[in-house]
């Protein structure tokens, strides 16, 4: 029996450790265990200490008082309080053979000291970092309206962009937007510096898919697979997975993938704070994006196996939601041509490959040495040692993905004339459609931080970087797929997914959009080694960021009319009223007050 009680307690230990996702549900289970496990004890004639009646019903305490509380401290001293009963019941332990023993409780004890190894590790990969003394408040900000562009301005602006059309990595779009907003940054004065690149480009100029003769709808091409001549590949179809590819060696594998199988968010993400109450993260954000990169066959390998073509298959996603996704857009070239069919046209194509028909896959598309460039412009501040650094990237498929530049140009235009106490740096970083060229350690920014060590890491006269602050995907709305399966609007504001590098910037990101009036704000901490978006070169640079990057399911989407229904210039508006009342309140704040940035988190995420 005390072996039992011990099994259970050490159970309850891991279950509070690494379930921090589900704080509340978690304390639930444990407190009816822990008065289950109390009333046992008092009706046993072989169990009656008052001693660990009384520590039972303290951890039933303990996790009532997280319910009504929330409070982070209740969940440790409570695992603590487990690991001291689990060791008394592990000493009680009677068993007639001394090997087994000796070998049972070495087994427990080594149980409990992995276990307090991992509440350790958890409490202090979660500590917070150095903030703002609770006696100091935040500096109060106001933005001048009038000097802030007005949303008719920016909507200009937005329309002088998607005339470039799409602006993947080292297009002709790209360039001719870069070139823009340089132009628009020499207007204002300020000088311009450059890191000028060039890579070996892929570019669709045309598929198909026809599955016996009949022509085969399909969603998107996978960029940077491969490529084929005008008359394509046609080869019988396997219907295989990516465990599988030998299966479909001389052919075509067909391969679904499956869109509702979404690893948990608390995997990934790390929540801090909400505004307004209540908002969480949304489980399946960002879903299709995930689902490509973890899912979608490694084309790699494929060619290895001598798979001569791919088929990817959605499931569990609708027709409209997948249309022309740019998905995977992480992967490097492979050379296996490779074409995506949402589900309706896949149950076709898995139906042919399941009898073994034959396809024909024709997927034209060059493939050259193309040049882009990131650049840089800076507003000098009064202390020539420190910056804040400013960024985002100039390459995306649509309107929301991406138009962090043209917040940044409304944040320089409404800076110019200042005179901050840090020098700003306005960061514009090309790469980000391309990372496997341009990611260095993470995202495309690290490549950019690579090459401009002068403006940020605070080596000789160059500049430290105190603070930074990164604006991805501004003004998107929430688009969802239904119950019946349609991909529609439902009403709300796209989740306002904003990393924050510790404790200072989250409660500086939190007062900043506290008086909007469209707002859905979740605060992340980097997490498991995720942090998504170009915040993260900074973050693990340790320098405290505000990272804003909403991830709406339509982020990837390369539509003719950019996605420009789903844009709202009165949100986009808003959210750059509190990236410029975050910068403002960063730039009156020491270096000590901002803190050092945090590492990540582990383990689950809440």
């Amino acid at each position: 029996m005390n072996l039992f009680i011990s099994l259970i307690l050490l159970v309850l230990s891991v279950m509070t450790c690494l379930l921090t996702g589900y704080p509340i549900a978690t304390a639930a289970i444990s407190l009816f265990a822990s008065l289950m496990l109390c009333m046992y004890i008092m009706m046993s004639k072989k169990i009656r200490k008052k001693l660990i009646v009384s520590l039972f019903l303290v951890s039933a305490l303990l996790d009532f008082i997280y319910i009504i509380t929330s409070w982070v401290p209740m969940i440790w001293v409570q695992v603590v309080v487990y690991l001291i009963m689990s060791l008394y019941f592990i000493l009680k332990i009677q068993i007639a053979s001394s090997v087994g023993k000796y070998l049972t409780k070495g087994l427990l004890m080594l149980s409990v000291c992995l276990i307090s190894g991992l509440l350790l590790i958890d409490i202090s990969s979660n500590s917070i970092a150095t903030t703002v003394n609770s006696s100091e408040k935040l500096p109060s900000v106001r933005i001048k309206k009038k000097k802030l562009e007005n949303q008719k301005s920016l909507l200009a602006d937005m329309n002088t962009m998607n005339n470039f059309g799409s602006r993947l990595t080292g297009s002709t779009g790209q360039n001719q937007f870069i070139g823009w907003l340089e132009n628009q940054a020499k207007k204002m004065n300020l000088a311009v510096h450059e890191n000028k690149y060039s890579f070996l480009n892929w570019t669709e100029k045309d598929s198909s898919l026809y599955v016996n003769k009949q022509k085969i709808s399909i969603s998107s091409a996978y960029p940077y697979s491969g490529k084929t001549d005008s008359r394509g590949i046609s080869k019988e179809l396997v219907y295989t997975d990516n465990n599988n590819l030998d299966r479909a060696k001389g052919k075509i594998a067909v391969i679904q993938v499956d869109n509702t199988k979404t690893i948990p968010k608390q995997l990934i993400m790390n929540q801090q704070s909400s505004f307004p109450k209540g908002t969480h993260i949304t489980s399946n954000d960002g879903d299709i994006t995930l689902s490509a990169a973890l899912r979608a066959t490694n084309l790699k390998k494929a060619r290895k196996a001598g798979v001569k073509g791919v088929i990817l298959v959605w499931k569990g996603a609708s027709d409209s939601k997948v249309k022309e996704q740019y998905q995977p857009f992480t992967t490097d070239y492979a050379g296996v041509p490779a074409l995506w069919v949402n589900e309706s046209e896949g149950k076709k194509v898995i139906k042919a490959a399941k009898a073994h028909q034959k396809g024909k896959i024709t997927l034209i598309a060059t493939r050259k040495r193309v040049k882009t460039k990131s650049f840089y412009v800076t507003i000098p501040g009064k202390n020539k040692k420190e910056s804040i650094i400013i960024n985002t990237h100039t390459d995306g498929v649509n309107a929301i993905e991406e138009n962090g530049a043209i917040a940044l140009l409304a944040m320089m235009r409404y800076l110019k004339d200042q005179k901050p106490n840090k020098t700003l740096v306005f960061a514009f970083v090309t790469g980000h459609f391309r990372l496997p060229v341009f990611k260095g350690t993470s995202q495309a920014t690290s490549t950019w931080l690579k090459d401009n060590p002068q403006v940020w890491d605070g080596k000789g006269k160059h500049l430290k970087a105190v603070a930074a602050i990164t604006a991805e995907h501004l003004g998107s709305m929430e688009w969802k797929d239904n119950k019946n399966g349609k991909f529609s609007p439902t009403g709300k504001i796209q989740t306002e997914y904003t990393y924050v590098g510790n404790q200072t910037m989250n409660e500086i990101w939190m007062k900043a959009v506290k008086n909007r009036k469209l707002t859905r704000t979740v605060t992340l901490r980097g997490h498991n080694g995720f942090e998504f978006g170009e915040s993260q070169p900074l973050f693990n640079e340790k320098i405290p960021v505000i990272g804003l990057i909403p991830m709406p399911d339509y982020l990837t989407t390369s539509s003719k009319s950019l996605e420009m229904d789903k844009f709202n210039v009165n949100l986009m508006h808003q959210q750059i009223s509190s990236l410029l009342k975050a910068t403002l309140t960063i730039d009156q704040l020491s270096s000590k007050q901002l803190g050092k940035g945090q590492s990540y988190s582990y383990f689950i995420g809440r």
